[in-house]
């Protein structure tokens, strides 16, 4: 009969035990959870506090140091987040998504060879992914590996042709190896996938100028324009490409459209002037010049002193 009861009591014990247990696991779970809400409404210091406390219930929980380090990422602490993400790993090196973020996180800190040593593990896990191949190219474009990075890009073009951002990368890179026609080649490709990016354009452009061929930058320059009206440099690139078509009352539309988004843009008045100039408009240029010298581009005066005369000079109160 006592051994009964002292049973009865172990039974008791172990369900109270248990239930105890399960109110622990309920307690972290909805710290975690609070952790995940925070976060995805932009309270990062706040999520970060609460996946504190939940690492602190549940240490060998590889999700928490994992999301911990999201939320770090977001406030510009990227060792801190690398530091979390290390631990994610520790605990389960499985987890393709730990070594990218980790990846990523450590070209913010500019450690570009960590950033590849993990894009090599993440490929690993996932030799299919084409994402894997552009951050390790991109981080292998940071190192300087040139021959690398275009390999790795080629690699995911090859994986997945359907990603405008891919072609646009390797056809930046060419760029930077002055191979201009596969540079076209690649942001032609961009276009076609991506027909409202600016900057594709804006990119081809500029290395149809590099060829001499002006008419076709003028095209870009103005696709680009109709989609960013507003971005003065797409306008100061159209008008070089009207100066090298001498079409100099173009260029000065060109200038004038900058002047009137940035009125303080000494640069616009100075170029607009010598536009002026080589159509011999000579009190239109030297009102721009002095414009441009008041604005702070000194460079105007001698200019000034050599085209416009004495009188136009201090009339306009050269200084």
């Amino acid at each position: 009969m006592n051994y009964y009861r002292a049973e009865k009591k172990l039974i008791i014990k172990l369900l109270l035990t248990a239930i105890i247990c399960i109110s622990c696991s309920q307690r972290k779970s909805e710290l975690f959870l609070n952790g995940i809400k925070n976060y995805d409404e932009g309270k990062y210091r706040t999520a970060i506090i609460q996946f504190d406390e939940a690492i602190k219930k549940d240490p060998g929980n590889s999700e928490i140091y994992y999301r911990r380090a999201k939320a770090k990422m977001q406030i510009e602490d990227c060792n801190g987040a690398v530091e979390d993400y290390s631990k994610a790993i520790v605990l389960n090196k499985e987890v393709e998504e730990y070594f990218i973020n980790r990846g990523l996180a450590r070209i913010s800190c500019r450690n570009y060879s960590g950033a590849i040593f993990d894009f090599d593990f993440a490929i690993v896990l996932d030799s299919l992914s084409a994402q894997n191949y552009f951050n390790r190219a991109y981080a292998k474009e940071l190192m300087e590996d040139y021959p690398g990075a275009l390999a790795d890009y080629t690699t995911a073009i090859n994986l997945d042709n359907s990603n405008f951002t891919y072609f646009f990368n390797r056809g930046v890179l060419y760029s930077m190896l002055n191979k201009s026609q596969k540079s076209i080649e690649d942001f032609s490709s961009s276009i076609s996938l991506s027909k409202n990016n600016a900057l594709a354009y804006k990119n081809r452009g500029d290395e149809y100028i590099r060829l001499d061929q002006y008419s076709n930058a003028e095209k870009d320059y103005n696709s680009a324009i109709l989609i960013d009206p507003t971005n003065v440099n797409l306008y100061y690139s159209r008008a070089e490409t009207r100066i090298g078509q001498n079409e100099f009352l173009s260029a000065i539309a060109d200038y004038t459209n900058i002047i009137s988004l940035d009125s303080t843009d000494a640069s616009a008045y100075y170029n607009r002037g010598v536009c002026y100039a080589n159509l011999n408009m000579k009190r239109n240029a030297c009102d721009d010049f002095v414009k441009s010298g008041e604005l702070g581009l000194f460079q105007s005066y001698e200019v000034i002193k050599e085209y416009c005369d004495a009188k136009d000079s201090e009339k306009k109160g050269k200084k």
